[in-house]
């Protein structure tokens, strides 16, 4: 049996969370000035899939703004103070699950001896009438609230209405916002109010217990709606606050991005069909700014040594016109990275100077002068392995993943071998360091389908030989 916090692990997998793209943190404070990150443990209610989605954005959210170091716990019931001892804060997101008395008893304890508590609007649809946990949120949910839980969707103005107090500071006086916030909730002795609706209803609520600190959210009915500016700047605010008494973080948060001054990529695509869960390579990646995807046609039409950092080929290209290929030899030659990864090798059949001088390789499409033509085979098992020490596989254990293949490839003598397999259906080596000497190039065999993309140990390959060609990893 797992226990509970060890089933955060579980969410890891969850698909959501290998399409997420935040890439960059949330406006983080400057670093050097950045305090020590603030251990958080997420409630999530169990089988919910609106509470599964919506905890691993939070997750997100919360890691990504460099604040905060999150971990999950899927089934809430039966906490102990001992359980909780090692985080400084508790975010409740258990929408359709009751925490239970025993965890709610001990949240009491551990917010009154001066840690914090964040309640979602999931937490506030599930919230219990305990005498314990009144104490600590300080609201009930009237016969209106219930009847709100599904309140269209609209757009509203939150207005600051405690701008003294440290979650809303600097804040705007009123924030434009689209949300289906829990409303109608009636706030007990105690509660302040930090912001309101058109109808002055309370949506941001904050308290403290003892020694410790309570913030409430309304707004965040589901991820759509915790993609707003209002709902992650308040949200990150008030979990700071209640972590730590105090609000490092900017006034105004926008959902991370693309790093503005990360690595500058270019994914040059087309001529073969692939999966879409490709793209899903270059996402997570702080080191990695906006990725865009062109073909050869378009992406070599102009000189693009000063706009990018590394290509990343993913093609299968015939032939580009004269221009074309000047402006890929003078980028090449000036010592920018180049990145090849399986079909790529099929590209450019005609131009020796790249499969030769270059990548180092080529799957040849016709056999001449007695050597045959190359050969591919679908769904087969590797067992991959280092062929020795580099900074790209430095770390990389032995991993099994199942795969396309390539036998009869064209192979430089000049390569230095980065990987190898046990597949008698593939040529030995399937990744390596090619032999141009003006730009760091690397080819990797493998990458057909969706296997690999999701590997761990493939996208860790990835990443590290974008990283290698541009400099980046010694």
């Amino acid at each position: 049996m797992k226990s509970p916090i060890e089933s955060a692990g579980l969410l890891l997998t969850f698909s959501l969370a290998l399409l997420w793209t935040l890439s960059s943190p949330a406006q983080s404070v400057t670093p050097g000035a950045q305090p020590a990150a603030l251990r958080v443990l997420i409630l999530s209610g169990e089988g919910e899939n609106n509470s599964r989605e919506s905890t691993v954005f939070l997750r997100h959210l919360l890691q990504d703004s460099g604040r905060f170091e999150a971990r999950v716990c899927e089934s809430p019931v039966g906490l102990t103070v001992q359980t909780l001892a090692s985080f400084e804060m508790v975010v409740d997101n258990s929408i359709g699950t009751s925490l239970g008395k025993e965890t709610e008893k001990a949240l009491e304890t551990f917010v009154n001896s001066g840690k914090g508590l964040v309640v979602t609007r999931g937490g506030l649809d599930a919230a219990s009438t305990s005498s314990a946990w009144l104490k600590l949120i300080k609201a009930t949910r009237t016969a209106k609230a219930a009847a709100n839980v599904d309140a269209p969707l609209h757009l509203f103005e939150l207005k600051n209405a405690s701008p003294q107090h440290p979650v809303m500071s600097g804040l705007k006086t009123n924030w434009r916002t689209a949300d289906q916030p829990q409303t109608g909730l009636t706030l007990l002795s105690g509660t302040e109010v930090l912001g309101t609706n058109g109808q002055n209803e309370p949506l941001l609520f904050a308290s403290n217990y003892g020694k410790g600190r309570v913030f409430i959210t309304a707004l965040g009915h589901d991820v759509g709606a915790m993609q707003e500016k209002a709902f992650i700047t308040t949200f990150l605010r008030g979990a700071e606050w209640a972590g730590s008494g105090k609000v490092t973080l900017p006034t105004e948060i926008a959902l991370p991005g693309p790093s503005t001054n990360g690595l500058r990529v270019l994914v040059i695509t087309g001529g073969h069909d692939h999966e879409t869960a490709f793209y899903g390579l270059f996402d997570g990646y702080k080191e990695f700014g906006w990725v865009p995807v062109s073909d050869s046609t378009l992406a070599f039409k102009q000189d693009i040594r000063s706009k990018y950092d590394v290509l990343v080929f993913y093609d299968f290209t015939r032939d580009i016109d004269d221009k074309a290929k000047k402006n890929l030899r003078d980028f090449v030659e000036s010592g920018k990275g180049v990145v090849v990864l399986h079909h790529g090798i099929l590209s450019f059949q005609k131009w020796p100077w790249w499969y030769e001088e270059v990548v180092g390789g080529l799957y040849r499409l016709e056999s001449k002068g007695g050597i045959p033509n190359s050969t591919v085979k679908f769904g087969e098992e590797h067992w991959i392995t280092s062929a020795g020490k580099h900074p790209i596989t430095e770390g990389l254990t032995p991993f099994h993943v199942t795969d396309e293949t390539y036998k009869g490839l064209l192979i430089s003598s000049n390569n230095v071998p980065l990987l190898l397999t046990d597949n008698a259906t593939s040529d030995r080596t399937v990744a390596w360091i090619g032999p141009c000497t003006t730009s760091k190039v690397v080819f990797i065999q493998l990458g057909h389908d969706h296997s690999p993309f999701q590997h761990p140990s493939y996208r860790a390959l990835v990443h590290n030989s974008i990283l290698w060609t541009a400099g980046k990893l010694k």
